[in-house]
């Protein structure tokens, strides 16, 4: 399982390759017509600091097997509730 301080230095090389690849792709955009802006990324880092952030995280503190309940068991009941 990987450190705290590993998962750090993982979140801030990604972030900043992120900004770097942005910057590039801005830069060398060919249609200058129609040109390419930093906000065109929104979505992209939303999605990253998703990754960076809570999955990340989940790794280093909870088991995938883990729900959270006292019972720990393998069996999830996910099923809704039926109709009255």
């Amino acid at each position: 399982m990987a450190s705290k301080e590993e998962c750090d230095r993982y979140a801030a090389q990604l972030a900043q390759r992120f900004e770097e690849y942005t910057k590039w792709a801005i830069a060398n955009w060919p249609n200058k017509d129609f040109p390419l802006l930093a906000s065109d990324f929104d979505r992209s880092r939303e999605e990253l600091s998703d990754i960076l952030g809570p999955k990340l995280a989940a790794g280093e503190t909870r088991r995938p097997d883990q729900d959270g309940d006292a019972g720990g068991g393998q069996y999830r009941d996910v099923a809704p509730m039926p109709w009255p």
